[in-house]
């Protein structure tokens, strides 16, 4: 079976491919921006970025191109954004099948922006023949783009669980670095419980467009000493950080099910997450972590959980169709209905 991916570059990207690569015979790969996996048999980069209107019709032509002469069984789009719909467009007729993995705020944010994204998301709705999606909210909200129960198919990502290590009074944070993630709300509750818990640290991995506003807030509230920002990391110390951390938040204004919300689980972090619906899937406030709200710092509410009790229900959550292993043989069936369909 050959599979052609499209898909952003990202770190959920690369852990897909190397679980999934077991179950088939071919990985292509179209991305916007160079990315090298040792799991993709062959990669094209078609970057439809800042392109003048007159050169799109070209790019289409070269992905209908690229489609015709790979000739997939299947096409796997990784988020519903532009090449998505790009791809489904120069899909158009050639009977290939097309399976969707919304990641959250593609279907929750994205198609309210204004008409085109809109048509946009309702496009490759229309086009996939399966959509999945890790949190039930999505689903919903897809559902009203495109009123097709049959092809909506609740299923997560799949994780690799994370050994705990022995905890540390580090409170880990992960999530890029752009205004939809909030991590200045993070700095800012970390500034007032560090007042009280001088004996804590933050740490910020990732980056993007907010990093260096990020380093002159923490800068302004004069605790250098107490956050370090890691950058972009690696699989291998990612793990390091949930594993040795006693709290993870994650406070995004929205999103789907996040992979490093059950990987953090999985490595018995206490976790902080915004008050949303995919997180009361997740979490019940005050017993398997804390759903933050804006008269309370999170952090301190932390500290007041049973630990024992919360790493329990999280650990039973996360044992319980989540793992990489389970979800990865969930999409190949997924695959395989797509031929025999």
């Amino acid at each position: 079976m050959k599979v052609l991916f499209a898909s952003e570059k990202s770190v959920h990207l690369s852990n897909y491919c190397k679980a999934i690569r077991s179950y088939i015979d071919e990985i292509v790969l179209i991305t916007e921006l160079q990315f090298d996996l040792e799991e993709v048999n062959k990669s094209y980069v078609i970057n439809f970025r800042n392109v003048n209107p007159f050169l799109i019709f070209k790019r289409i032509n070269e992905l209908r191109k690229i489609i015709f002469e790979e000739k997939p069984d299947v096409i796997h789009l990784h988020q519903i954004n532009r090449l998505a719909f790009y791809v489904s467009l120069a899909n158009y007729k050639t009977g290939i099948p097309i399976i969707t993995t919304a990641w959250g705020s593609d279907v929750l944010l994205v198609p309210n922006r204004n008409f085109i994204f809109k048509m946009f998301t309702t496009y490759v709705l229309k086009r996939s023949k399966i959509v999945t999606a890790d949190a039930y909210i999505m689903i919903d909200a897809m559902m009203k783009l495109v009123n097709q129960k049959e092809k909506y198919v609740h299923l997560q990502y799949g994780i690799d669980n994370v050994k705990p290590a022995e905890k540390q009074n580090i409170i880990y944070s992960n999530r890029l670095h752009r205004p939809l993630y909030n991590i200045e709300k993070i700095v800012k509750d970390f500034y007032k419980f560090s007042k009280t818990h001088n004996d804590w640290m933050l740490h910020i991995a990732g980056s993007d467009v907010e990093t260096d506003t990020l380093k002159k807030l923490v800068n302004q509230y004069g605790i250098n000493s107490k956050v370090k920002f890691l950058g972009w990391l690696g699989k291998e110390d990612n793990n390091h950080q949930y594993a040795i951390s006693k709290i993870y938040v994650s406070i995004p204004s929205s999103d789907g099910t996040s992979v490093s919300l059950l990987e953090a689980m999985s490595a018995d972090c206490i976790p902080v997450v915004s008050d949303l619906p995919v997180s009361h899937e997740w979490i019940k406030d005050g017993v398997n972590g804390v759903i933050r709200k804006a008269d309370k710092n999170p952090f301190e509410e932390a500290l007041k959980l049973n630990v024992e009790e919360c790493f329990k229900i999280n650990r039973d959550k996360i044992n319980t169709g989540v793992s990489r292993t389970f979800t990865t043989k969930k999409f190949y069936e997924l695959y395989q209905d797509l031929l025999t369909n």
